[in-house]
Formats: C-alpha cells, sequence, structure tokens
C-alpha cells in the first residue's frame, strides 16, 4: 500500500523509533545552534596553532634536521635559544600569523567558519606527562589562552571555529604533521587514549560557553585500517557529558563509507574527509579532465564535512594538458569541488589559507579565491516575499487533496503536514536572515524537529507527514525568494 511505503521510507531515512534523541533545537533557532548547523563554509588555518615546516618555517630555523615536525622544531629551539626565548617566539607566532588584515579579508569573502589544527601539547604541561612535549611542555603557557582568544575573535567576525586536535599523543598517522614524525602508535596505546580522552573532555568543558564553536574534532587523519571505534565512542560519551549540544567530529581514516555507517543514528556526530586527487597512482594516471568529471560526482551527504580539499594536481596530470588549458581548469576543478561540497556535505574547508612566506599556488586559499579558481559564497541579497501563511494554505489542500483520493478511507492527520511546512519555512527564514545561511546539517536538523514534533503531538504512523510537510516548507521558502 502507497501510506505504508511512505511511512517505511520516512523510518528508514529517520532510524524509525531507534533515533537518539540529537542535541535539540530552539524554536526559533538560537545563534548557538544557527553556527553550529548552517553549511560551514571556510578554510583551515594550518601552521598557527600547529607547526608544519611548509606552512611556517621560521619557527624551524634552529631545527637542523630532516624532521618536519613540531617537536623536532621546538626542541631544537630550546637547545639553541632556551625555553624563555622559545616561548616569546612562540608566542609572537601566535599572535601575528593571523591579522586584522587577514579577519577582514575572510569576513569580504564570506567565509563562515575556520578549521583551527592544534595539538595536544597547547592545552597545557597537565596534558604532557610522559609524552616527549614534558621537557618543552613551558614554551606552551601562554598557548591554549591565545587559541581560546582566536575563537573570541572569529565570533566577533561571525565566524565559526572547528577545534581540530590534529595531532594526539603518539600520533595518529606516521607523518610530522601529527606533532613527531614516525607516529601512528595512538590508536595501539591505552596510555595514549586515556590522555586523548583527558584532552577532549578539557576542551568541551573550557569552550562550553563560546557559541561560534562548531565543532570538536577529536582526531585528525587517523590511518586506514586502524581500529577507531572504541576511542570514538568513548569521546562521543565523554563530551556529550560536559556539553550534550556540542557537535563531534571524527575521522574517516580514509575509509569514508566504514565511518558513514558508524554515524548512522549518532545525530551531531560528522565524519571528516579528506579529498586530494594529487596523491594516488590513480588519481596520477589521470587527465585533468578525468578529475574535473570525478569532482562533481564526488559521494557525501550532510553527516560528513570536507575536512581539507585543495586545487592540487600531480605534475604527471597537469603535464597532459598545455599550460593555457592549466589555468582554465583548475578554475574548473576549484568550482566543480565547491559546488558538489555545498550540495551534498554539512560543510567544508580547503587547506589551506596562507603561508608564512608568501603564496603557495593551489594549496593557497587566498591565492585560489583570489584568482577565481575557488567561488565566494556570493550574497545574492533576494529577500522572501511571503511570511509562509499563504504558500501553507496552498500546500495544505494540495496535500489533503492528493491523499483524500489515494488514502483510501484512511483517516490521515494533516495538521502534521502543515506543522512541519511552517517549522521548514520558519527555520530556513531565519537561517537565510543570518547572511544567507544554509542549512548544512540537514539530516540531523530534520531528525531533531520530528523529534520534537513527537513530544510535542506524540507519535504517529503517520509522522511521516510532518517530515514532508518540513521538505515542502524549505523549499516553498526558497522559490519565494525575489
Amino acid at each position: 500500500m502507497v501510506l505504508d511505503k511512505l511511512k517505511a521510507k520516512f523510518e528508514k531515512a529517520t532510524g524509525g523509533s531507534s533515533i537518539q534523541n540529537p542535541p535539540g533545537l530552539s524554536t526559533p533557532a538560537s545563534r548557538r545552534e544557527i553556527f553550529k548547523y548552517r553549511l560551514q563554509v571556510g578554510t583551515n588555518i594550518g601552521g598557527w596553532f600547529m607547526l608544519e615546516k611548509w606552512l611556517a618555517p621560521s619557527l624551524h630555523t634552529s631545527n637542523k634536521s630532516s624532521d618536519d615536525s613540531e617537536f623536532a622544531a621546538v626542541s631544537s629551539s630550546v637547545k639553541d635559544i632556551g625555553l624563555d626565548r622559545t616561548r616569546s617566539k612562540w608566542d609572537h607566532h601566535y599572535d601575528s600569523f593571523v591579522n586584522n588584515e587577514d579577519w577582514n579579508w575572510l569576513v569580504k569573502k564570506h567565509v563562515n567558519a575556520i578549521r583551527v589544527p592544534l595539538g595536544f601539547y597547547v592545552l597545557g604541561s597537565d596534558f604532557v606527562k610522559g609524552t616527549p612535549f614534558d621537557k618543552v611542555s613551558g614554551v606552551y603557557e601562554h598557548a591554549w589562552k591565545k587559541y581560546k582568544g582566536m575563537i573570541e575573535l572569529a565570533r566577533t567576525n561571525n565566524i565559526g571555529v572547528l577545534i581540530d586536535l590534529h595531532a594526539v599523543p603518539g600520533g595518529a598517522n606516521p607523518d610530522s604533521h601529527s606533532g613527531v614524525s614516525g607516529g601512528g602508535k595512538f590508536f595501539s596505546s591505552s596510555s595514549h587514549v586515556s590522555l586523548a580522552l583527558e584532552c577532549v573532555a578539557y576542551i568541551a568543558r573550557e569552550v562550553k560557553d563560546y557559541d561560534n564553536v562548531i565543532g570538536i574534532q577529536i582526531v585528525n587523519e587517523a590511518s586506514y585500517g586502524v581500529t577507531a571505534e572504541k576511542y570514538y565512542t568513548q569521546a562521543i560519551k565523554s563530551i556529550r557529558e560536559i556539553d550534550p549540544t556540542q557537535i563531534i567530529v571524527i575521522s574517516d581514516a580514509w575509509d569514508r563509507g566504514r565511518y558513514a555507517e558508524f554515524v548512522k543514528e549518532k545525530p551531531g556526530v560528522l565524519v571528516d574527509t579528506h579529498i586530494y586527487k594529487c596523491f594516488s597512482d590513480e588519481d596520477k594516471s589521470k587527465t585533468p579532465y578525468q578529475l574535473v568529471a570525478a569532482a562533481e560526482q564526488e559521494w557525501l551527504d550532510t553527516t560528513m564535512i570536507v575536512g581539507e580539499f585543495s586545487c592540487t594536481l600531480d605534475t604527471s596530470t597537469w603535464n597532459r594538458v598545455s599550460n593555457l588549458d592549466r589555468v582554465q581548469l583548475r578554475a574548473e576543478y576549484g568550482k566543480a569541488q565547491f559546488n558538489c561540497f555545498a550540495q551534498k556535505s554539512a560543510g567544508f574547508f580547503f587547506w589551506t589559507y596562507k603561508f608564512e612566506q608568501g603564496s603557495s599556488g593551489e594549496w593557497d586559499f587566498r591565492e585560489m579565491v583570489n584568482s577565481g579558481c575557488l567561488p565566494v559564497y556570493a550574497r545574492t541579497h533576494l529577500k522572501a516575499t511571503s511570511n509562509g501563511e499563504q504558500e501553507v494554505r496552498q500546500a495544505l489542500q494540495s496535500h489533503a487533496a492528493y491523499w483524500d483520493q489515494h488514502a483510501y478511507g484512511e483517516k490521515m492527520e494533516h495538521s502534521r503536514y502543515q506543522d512541519g511546512f511552517l517549522i521548514g519555512w520558519q527555520d530556513v527564514a531565519q537561517f537565510w536572515a543570518e547572511d544567507e545561511s544554509r542549512i548544512g546539517q540537514r539530516a540531523s536538523w530534520k531528525n531533531a524537529r520530528v523529534q520534537q514534533h513527537v513530544l510535542q503531538k506524540g507519535n504517529s504512523r503517520y509522522l511521516w507527514e510532518f517530515a514532508q510537510g518540513l521538505d515542502a516548507g524549505v523549499q516553498a521558502f526558497f522559490q519565494s525568494l525575489v
């Protein structure tokens, strides 16, 4: 029967009665909720509170080894110029890497979110016991306070901050961007995991009152094949006990499908996936035309963020076209990614914002935006021509007329459709009023509104009418813009 099929489809989409109640939404949505649930359009600011030599080489001047990690930089600096002078050098970097001109540029380009990596050692001496950073912990005496100051500055510019615990004890992967080189020992060490759990709990407590913290990422780029679910479950529980409304972000460990399945029925938990087409042999064998076409078809959904991407393709790929074609194709590639991510994900963050020593081509957000290779989320200045009252009457009449003919005498609950339509319209109108924001975490938002409706009006086999009304209200609002 048609009604049974609709009910089954709705329950499959929402998880039915087994859904965990997600972080609740106010009516109307609060500023904190708009920060968290809107489509996040932004950039990473790498090299600021988590050093990488290619981004900020000036802090590696004492490091004569081939080790590019932050530990190599800080330990060699302490040995060379002493702890106090190293602390001053690091503090100056935190204070100057991003300045007022940068904030103004981000606002002008309609960036509404930044992902800011940090290492666990930035949190202070209590969180480095038994790690290599213990002996240099004094360098980071002011670091966490400065990180929180960054969050406050972002808020004054209406920019959300995704706190990215980029470096965990022992390293989530062997690369130097894990704070130490040769790491990748995190998931196999119970002591490292315990320390990381202390870190994420501390962060959750410290930022609970910041309404522009759009999430806490509990690990970055876990190595492929690791068993991360136990740590993820523990960290989610720990953060939820402190702040039930906080968005939590996990790494997909280069296995997007596996962790997309893991976050099902975990509202408020997002999967971070990184999309680069310049590293694998398969991608290097393709032409730019093939990679542009593939970018448009990337598989994503609104339980995911693209935590890192760039406009970079391998030299072997670019060598298949002329330099003139490269300029055009780079722009096509950037725009294809932007449009795909905006339509399919909960948010996306370019890697990376800037480089200490000037422009860095296809890895450089500022250069890619200024050259037109990445669109800005341009404002339309469109406004709704209605408050939704006329639209809901017309939609309800059409809905009722259709089902009066096809429900075969069943007594349905069309008032649920009306309720859903009005909530959908009002929510997207409120987001739109905030600098033309759109809802990014659409699945979580919809689940939250459905569950609240159940609490207010009770459960029903016609709950799908409310959900259908939500969708119709959203669509009708955008059709009303002129």
